[in-house]
C-alpha cells in the first residue's frame, strides 16, 4: 500500500517492508517488520523526519539539550544560575530520556510530585529549554507547554500607610538615599530601574521620568524601545522637590557613596534596614515602596489600565497583586457611581414612571 508518499508492502521472505524517499531524494527501503501496522508506523516516522528536515533530533536526551542551551544562553550569570538550578528537578527524572519521547501526562505527573514552591519555576525552566528545541527544529512540539503552570500564591507584602512614614525613613538617610526612597514610593519604579536611571532621563520642569534601563547584580541592561518596560512616568510634586534638593544634576541619578551605581544588597543592609529601625517603623522590603505606589494609586482612583502602563506590567498582574489592597478604592468607586446616578436622576424617574404606568395598564 502507498501512504503519504511511501509504500508498505510484503517482502519475499514473508515479512513486511517499507519504501520511501529520504531528505536528499534518495530512495530507501527497510525490511524485517513483523506486522503491517509495525511497518506503517515505521514509514510514518521516516516520512515525518523527511518533512522536518535534517535538523530534527528527537533522539537527543534532555541532559544534552540543557547542555546545548546553556552554552548559547547569553544572559546575566545570575539568570544562568537560576535556570540551571530550576532545571535540576526535571533532569533528575527525565535527564536521560529522549526529548522526542517526553509526554504531556508524564510532565504533568512530575510537576504535581514537586513541592508546591518548586512547581512553577521548575516547570517554567523545562518549558523554556524545550521551546528552544522547537525553535531549532529538533522536536516538533513542546510537551511542557501543554501542561498548565499556575503561579504560586502571591507572597504577603505591606504597603506604607502614608507619606509621613516615607519622610521619616528619608530623614534617617543621606541626601541621595532619602531622595531615592521618596522617588521609589512616588513613581513606582522597580529599585533596579531607579539604580539604572540617569539625569538625562528626568524632566523636572515637565514632571516626567523616562525608564530606559535597569541595573541589577552588577549588570546594566538597556530596555528596547518597543517593550512595555521603556515608559514615561509622571513625577509628582514631592518627588520633584526631593530631586531638586540633590547636590548634583549630571550622570547617574542616584550614585552609590563609593561611586558607580547602587548595589541593592549593600543599600539594604547598610542604609535601608538601619533607617527603618531608627525611624521606629516595622521592617519592610525595598520593593514594598513599589507596592505602596500601586496601592495608593488605586486608592486615589488611578485607572488600572494607566497604572499598568506606568508600572511596566500587565493589567492582570495589577489586579492580581494590588487590587484587593486599594484602601479607599471602594468608597471612591461608590462616590463615582452615586454622582453618576444623581446626574441621571431625572431620567431614572421618567423611566420608572413609565414602567409603573405600563404595569397599571397591563
Amino acid at each position: 500500500m502507498t501512504a503519504q508518499g511511501g509504500q508498505v508492502f510484503r517482502a519475499p521472505a514473508g515479512s513486511w517492508a517499507i519504501r520511501f524517499y529520504d531528505a536528499a531524494g534518495q530512495r530507501r527501503q527497510r525490511n524485517g517488520f513483523h506486522t503491517r501496522g509495525e511497518a506503517r508506523a515505521a514509514l510514518n516516522e521516516q516520512l515525518r523526519r523527511v518533512r522536518l528536515g535534517p535538523l530534527h533530533r528527537p533522539e537527543m536526551t534532555l541532559n544534552e539539550l540543557v547542555e546545548a542551551y546553556v552554552a548559547q544562553y547569553d544572559v546575566a550569570p545570575s539568570t544562568v544560575t537560576w535556570l540551571t538550578y530550576n532545571l535540576r528537578a526535571s533532569q533528575e527524572v527525565f535527564g536521560g530520556r529522549r526529548i522526542g519521547d517526553l509526554a504531556v501526562h508524564e510532565i504533568a505527573a512530575w510537576r504535581k510530585s514537586l513541592p508546591e514552591s518548586r512547581r512553577h519555576p521548575a516547570h517554567r525552566a523545562l518549558r523554556q529549554v524545550l521551546q528552544a528545541a522547537v525553535r531549532w527544529k529538533w522536536i516538533e512540539d513542546n510537551a511542557a507547554a501543554a501542561v498548565k503552570n499556575d503561579q504560586p500564591p502571591m507572597g504577603e507584602f505591606d504597603p506604607f500607610d502614608d507619606w509621613d512614614e516615607i519622610d521619616a525613613i528619608a530623614a534617617e538617610l543621606d541626601d541621595i538615599g532619602g531622595a531615592l526612597v521618596v522617588f521609589l514610593a512616588g513613581t513606582g519604579l522597580r529599585p533596579e530601574e531607579a539604580f539604572g536611571a540617569e539625569w538625562r532621563d528626568v524632566d523636572l520642569d515637565g514632571g516626567v521620568v523616562t525608564v530606559r534601563r535597569a541595573f541589577a547584580k552588577g549588570r546594566l541592561k538597556d530596555y528596547p524601545k518597543t517593550v512595555r518596560s521603556r515608559r514615561r512616568v509622571p513625577v509628582r510634586a514631592r518627588v520633584v522637590a526631593a530631586l531638586r534638593g540633590l547636590p548634583h544634576r549630571r550622570g547617574i541619578l542616584f550614585p552609590a557613596p563609593q561611586g558607580g551605581r547602587i548595589d541593592i544588597n549593600r543599600f539594604r543592609h547598610r542604609a535601608w534596614t538601619p533607617a527603618l529601625a531608627a525611624a521606629g517603623i516595622a521592617h519592610r522590603r525595598i520593593y514594598d515602596l513599589r507596592h505602596t505606589y500601586a496601592t495608593w494609586s488605586l486608592a486615589a482612583g488611578i485607572d488600572v489600565y494607566m497604572l499598568a502602563r506606568r508600572m511596566g506590567t500587565s493589567l492582570l498582574m495589577i489586579d492580581r497583586t494590588y487590587g484587593h489592597l486599594a484602601r479607599g478604592a471602594d468608597d471612591y468607586e461608590r462616590e463615582l457611581l452615586d454622582a453618576f446616578d444623581a446626574g441621571r436622576s431625572g431620567g431614572n424617574r421618567r423611566y420608572l414612571g413609565a414602567e409603573n404606568e405600563e404595569e397599571e395598564t397591563s
